[in-house]
């Protein structure tokens, strides 16, 4: 706006004019008028009034309220938010600047005054705005839409990036006022703020997620301790009851070596002695096979859940962790895949051991899940680099396809059934692996499987250890 055009709305005689426009306006629109209904009533005016030097941008002399509504007109084009009326022959009455800036129209579109309305959605169409097709169909198809009009108000978000709140409101007499506003700082400040809400609800999640399986550990852990006292003296009762055995059967021999009664041999032939002889030994030892895999797998609890040590950095046999977890997964495996080890030599590894067996039980489970009809292989291997550690958990599933790969460690993120997962399996291995400063990745193929890799550090920062230690 040039100077003289800001000297010419602080003229007195503006003001005088610009009530006998206000008297205008309020002839044509009630006390309830909208913003729409006024935009068009001052539309409808500048229609009607003189329009002044063209050539010296000065405005009108006549003071019959030409004078202020070309003032109004020139205000509205320097508002911060972009205005566009069009009447109901869909002739645009009002495009101010801001409009064109916000929607890309370039100048040369208004160098002779306001283009038809058609005119800019042709535009839009040649330059892609609404898709694919010709552009004299889709100019015709958005005009219709237009006729229709209802109204609205939505956010869009431009090619360029930018992001316009746009209202719109039809027009009594035909037509309709579009209103745009540059909300991208806003519409970024929001996307930021729903990120950190996704990140602090995933972080929630995950803690709720871990102390369920504290809980769960500390369940277990209980149990085995339960139980293992019962199963102690029935393991040391077999062994007692199996050299027993053995004195009754040397006994059972001196008695065979006498001369026998007809009585005792009928007893003999019909309690079928030499099968018992054969029998009881095997009982004895399924029995005591049994309570040894018993013992084996309480064991493997307290190993897994480590409840029964404090949770501090300390050193751990990873080997031993992986054969514990193995035992406790075993259900899940053993009816869909041959587990396969290849141990390398690993030294003694700083970790929270029962947060790595977590891990191990996240990628164990999910290989057995990822098989198909077919019975299948999970094969572990174990190695070191340099000073740091890595193990591979490899499967030859179903693959996960490239555009998933990038998000499989997203809270929440499965490509399981609804039901069937949480999607927080491989989000807290990933945390895990995060807090023993290491690193997680993955390879894929569909149909011929995925391997996770995980590369960990032998011994772990002091302020690590800091970190995780628990206050007294």
């Amino acid at each position: 706006m040039t100077d003289q055009h800001l000297k010419f709305l602080f003229d007195d005689r503006v003001h005088i004019e610009t009530a006998s426009l206000i008297d205008s306006l309020e002839s044509r629109l009630g006390p309830r008028a909208s913003l729409a209904q006024v935009a068009m009533a001052l539309a409808q005016l500048s229609t009607e009034q003189p329009s002044g030097d063209a050539a010296s941008g000065l405005p009108p002399s006549r003071s019959d309220g030409a004078s202020a509504l070309q003032a109004f007109l020139q205000v509205m084009d320097y508002l911060p938010v972009g205005v566009c009326v069009v009447d109901g022959s869909f002739r645009i009455r009002i495009f101010n600047r801001m409009a064109r800036m916000l929607l890309g129209f370039p100048d040369s579109l208004f160098a002779n005054g306001l283009p038809p309305f058609r005119n800019l959605l042709h535009f839009n169409a040649q330059r892609g705005e609404y898709g694919p097709g010709d552009p004299d169909v889709l100019a015709d198809q958005i005009m219709d839409k237009a006729r229709k009009m209802e109204p609205h108000h939505f956010e869009r978000k431009r090619p360029d990036g930018r992001v316009l709140d746009i209202r719109g409101e039809p027009l009594p007499g035909g037509g309709f006022v579009t209103i745009w506003t540059d909300v991208t700082e806003k519409a970024t400040v929001q996307e930021k703020l729903a990120l950190r809400n996704r990140e602090l609800e995933a972080a929630q999640q995950q803690l709720v997620q871990s102390e369920k399986l504290a809980s769960i550990g500390q369940l277990a852990a209980g149990v085995a301790h339960e139980i293992n006292n019962p199963i102690g003296y029935v393991h040391s009762n077999i062994g007692t009851l199996r050299t027993y055995i053995a004195d009754l059967m040397q006994l059972l021999d001196a008695y065979e070596a006498l001369p026998e009664s007809a009585s005792l041999q009928a007893l003999r032939q019909k309690i079928d002695v030499d099968f018992l002889r054969e029998d009881i030994p095997s009982l004895i030892h399924e029995s005591q096979e049994g309570i040894t895999r018993v013992k084996k797998i309480v064991q493997d609890l307290k190993d897994f859940s480590r409840v029964d040590s404090s949770q501090e950095w300390q050193t751990a046999d990873l080997h031993q962790g992986i054969d514990s977890t193995l035992n406790i997964v075993n259900n899940e495996i053993k009816y869909k895949a041959d587990v396969v080890k290849e141990y390398g030599q690993l030294p003694p590894v700083e970790c929270l051991p029962s947060q790595l067996n977590q891990v191990f039980m996240n990628l164990l489970v999910n290989a057995a899940h990822a098989m198909g009809a077919q019975r299948g292989c999970i094969t572990i291997r174990t190695g070191t680099q340099g000073d740091k550690v890595w193990l591979e958990f490899e499967d030859n599933g179903s693959g996960i396809p490239p555009e998933l790969q990038t998000k499989i460690f997203d809270p929440f993120f499965t490509t399981k059934p609804v039901g069937k997962g949480t999607g927080l399996g491989l989000s807290l291995s990933y945390g895990i692996v995060q807090k023993h400063h290491g690193e997680i990745t993955v390879r894929s193929e569909v149909g011929k499987g995925t391997v996770f890799r995980i590369v960990l550090p032998t011994v772990q920062a002091q302020d690590a250890q800091v970190t995780e230690t628990p206050h007294a």
